[in-house]
């Protein structure tokens, strides 16, 4: 049981507890929910809502359901599990929709099964519009050349992605120089580096900002080859399996499951005023000192699942957090994207031929799909709907919404049957936070170790709403630190397994040397065989001359 005594000659009351887990942000709720599973009231677990949560934070707050939600029947969850339980980036969600009842539709879990053989859009800069009936990643839209060096690009990152995370070959000295070499490298840079043409160069920004909610000129090689890693290949974004990307956009799963954990750990949830110092005590014990100096709260372990940028407002003992580390945190960028939805009587774009798919690198829409029909009792909606993101310049704060630049690019793209919505808003989605260029290898190798048995970081809450699944593995994660630190014996082969289950990609030399033709490469390696041939000539002109 949680203990609160007051301290001598003081006004102040210090709550204690055994685990105290700092920030009700969603790894946070999940680890707090796990220890409290594994543990019960055998330890004295504690999560803390802090105050002051601005809108569009991750915070899960909870969302109400029919009470018919939690009595669904069991064959309703999700089907053949076991298939999709190796892929790395559902693997976490997949496991915890299945402890919480909580069916996943296809169109979110595996989008790739639902083909369609209605035809997608894509948009060039100058307004004209190609149809193809592939994915997007295929680039069948585009000319030869374009097409050609978009797929080596895509084999370059893939083959990148692969020879830099297999599991298999231990690291040398060179990979670690090619590592720091894709932390400090931006995307923009290794794109003009490898891109000719400027389509190819639209296409690759665009996917860029989709996936990280920011510039390719602030994001690193080594962050973007960690979302492909994560995705299995870089073409899992726009199209494929992009499970990630759609649940970011829908935050169907989110919602969900953000209830239910909130449901879990509601008895042990303890309101609390802003957290002004992080202390030690004979170096044993963890202090958190509040703004008003009402409570204090004392633990053994203390896991920080609150924001990067949240933790500049909190004075950290340098023992807890080193400079370094502070200002890792600092110099993280939240990234940021826009999403819509627009809805109309009929879904009249059908009726035209198409799927409702958009990839435009002009905008206002630069990503779109027709919204997916997510009820679980197989209802249909009212309306019929498109659903995207918007561009970059959309997300600027003190603009007006982009209703009426919406409408017009939909009505160039399907007829005037778009130009009278029924319905029209926007809102912004809190992606994921950015490390600085040259930071993210130092962030991974913070964020998975513990400070002297007192502080585990590993539910820092870098993803909010961008990302499910690592906010799910970081959450669960966490719990497995914490759990082996207190009781290395508690621990079960089960939750080990769970963490542990290595995605296999293997690459190979000729893969890899295939990989790197580009035009660029391929003009270079022309203009230098040309020069040489010219000097040989020349050498041998001169020689015959003598």
């Amino acid at each position: 049981m949680v203990k609160k005594y007051e301290t001598d000659g003081t006004q102040t009351s210090n709550i204690k507890a055994d685990v105290i887990v700092l920030g009700c942000s969603l790894p946070g709720i999940i680890a707090a929910h796990k220890l409290k599973q594994k543990f019960g009231d055998t330890m004295d677990i504690v999560i803390i809502d802090l105050p002051g949560t601005t809108k569009g934070m991750s915070k899960c707050d909870i969302v109400s359901f029919h009470k018919d939600e939690d009595n669904t029947p069991e064959e309703c969850t999700v089907e053949s599990t076991q298939q999709f339980f190796e892929h790395f980036s559902r693997r976490y969600l997949v496991m915890y929709a299945k402890e919480f009842n909580i069916t996943i539709p296809d169109e979110i879990l595996t989008p790739d099964s639902i083909s369609s053989p209605l035809n997608k859009l894509f948009e060039y800069t100058n307004g004209n519009t190609v149809q193809c009936t592939n994915n997007f990643h295929d680039f069948d839209y585009l000319g030869v050349f374009e097409k050609f060096e978009l797929n080596q690009y895509q084999r370059l990152i893939d083959e990148s992605m692969k020879n830099l995370f297999r599991v298999t070959k231990p690291v040398t000295e060179s990979e670690r120089q090619k590592l720091l070499y894709y932390d400090q490298t931006t995307m923009e840079k290794h794109i003009c580096g490898a891109l000719l043409f400027s389509t190819s160069r639209e296409i690759m920004r665009t996917v860029v900002r989709l996936v990280c909610g920011a510039s390719p000129d602030t994001v690193s090689v080594l962050f973007y080859l960690h979302q492909c890693y994560r995705n299995n290949t870089c073409k899992n974004h726009v199209d494929g399996n992009n499970t990630k990307f759609r649940e970011k956009l829908l935050g169907y799963c989110r919602k969900r499951l953000a209830y239910k954990l909130k449901r879990s750990v509601a008895d042990i949830t303890l309101q609390a005023k802003s957290i002004k110092e992080i202390r030690t005590y004979s170096d044993e014990q963890v202090i958190l000192e509040t703004m008003k100096g009402e409570n204090n709260y004392v633990c053994n372990l203390l896991a920080m699942a609150v924001r990067p940028d949240e933790l500049s407002n909190i004075n950290v003992e340098p023992i807890l957090l080193s400079e370094r580390e502070a200002e890792i945190a600092k110099l993280m960028l939240p990234g940021r994207v826009k999403k819509f939805m627009i809805q109309y009587e009929t879904d009249f774009w059908r009726d035209e031929g198409y799927s409702g798919d958009i990839l435009s690198i002009r905008g206002p829409i630069v990503w779109a799909m027709e919204r997916p029909t997510l009820s679980g009792t197989g209802s249909r909606e009212r309306y019929s709907s498109l659903v995207g993101y918007l561009k970059a310049q959309m997300c600027d704060g003190d603009k007006q919404d982009s209703k009426q630049e919406v409408i017009e690019q939909l009505m160039k793209l399907f007829g005037e049957s778009a130009a009278n919505p029924v319905n029209y808003k926007e809102s912004d989605i809190e992606d994921v936070f950015i490390p600085k260029c040259g930071d993210y290898i130092a962030l991974r190798k913070w964020t998975k170790e513990q400070t002297p048995g007192l502080l585990e970081w590993g539910a820092l809450d870098v993803y909010r709403d961008g990302d499910i699944t690592g906010a799910i593995e970081a959450g669960h994660k966490a719990y497995l630190h914490v759990s082996s630190c207190l009781r290395p014996q508690a621990q079960t082969f089960e939750d080990v397994s769970a963490a542990e289950i290595p995605i296999s990609v293997h690459g190979n030399f000729c893969n890899r040397a295939l990989a790197n033709i580009n035009i660029i490469r391929s003009m270079s390696l022309m203009a230098y065989t040309t020069a040489v041939y010219i000097g040989i000539r020349l050498a041998k002109s001169y020689l015959r001359k003598q």
